[in-house]
């Protein structure tokens, strides 16, 4: 009866953890009171959410949060159209420890798929905030945008905005009304600026320049083709 009694205590358990908080997209498209259609967990750490009904190209703000409020991602609102079909998919990663390299680290992700309404450019004290096409981010498909620019040593405020206009911006935390994102470099470096729109989340890299050894291999490389 005791072996009864703890299995069904820990079932019970295990049901009350799975019901226990519910995630919810609010946003202008719902009055941001929605408590009726819950997020779906697709995978570990991550929910997904399709919004329908809108207005196709219209532009809304949105989040997730739990039912109370005590919680919800991005800490600024997102901000998007909806796609042709009028749907807004939306992606909730509900962990604080990411270790990708990428961020927000230490902060819930909201993601959202890309539809292509527009593309993106770096904004920032590199480049005076006046952007421009010679800071625009590729398009690399899936969501993902990405540019490489050469940039002096110092210390650097900015932020991605959609191109030529602010009515979209990412912050330090993938909202559109976020805190500037930082970058500090030592010396000179070449950058590259990542957005992976789907997964909420973006990043810095320093391309290493070619060591020595790289070049005198790709010399060898060329005279070995001449010979031939």
């Amino acid at each position: 009866m005791k072996l009864s009694l703890i299995a069904c205590a820990a079932v019970a358990a295990v049901a009350t953890a799975a019901i226990a908080q519910p995630y919810y997209v609010r946003g202008d498209f719902n009055g941001w009171t929605n408590n009726t259609d819950a997020m779906v967990q697709t995978d570990t750490n991550r929910w997904e959410y399709t919004v329908t009904g809108l207005t196709p190209g219209a532009i809304y703000e949105f989040k997730a949060t739990v039912d109370d409020w005590s919680t919800s991602a991005p800490g600024s609102n997102a901000k998007y159209t909806a796609d042709a079909n009028g749907e807004l998919h939306i992606n909730l990663f509900d962990t604080d420890t990411h270790a990708d390299g990428w961020m927000p680290e230490g902060k819930w992700r909201l993601g959202y798929t890309d539809n292509g309404s527009f593309d993106w450019e770096l904004m920032g004290d590199m480049n005076g905030w006046g952007g421009g096409a010679e800071w625009f981010l590729n398009d690399m498909g899936a969501g993902l945008h990405s540019g490489t620019f050469a940039i002096p040593a110092g210390t650097y405020q900015f932020k991605f905005r959609s191109q030529n206009s602010w009515d979209f911006s990412i912050g330090d935390d993938f909202g559109n009304s976020a805190a500037n994102n930082e970058l500090v470099l030592a010396s000179d470096e070449l950058v590259q600026f990542d957005i992976d729109m789907s997964n909420g989340r973006w990043r810095t890299t320093i391309i290493p320049a070619p060591s020595s050894a790289a070049l005198l291999g790709l010399a060898g490389m060329v005279a070995t083709r001449r010979r031939r």
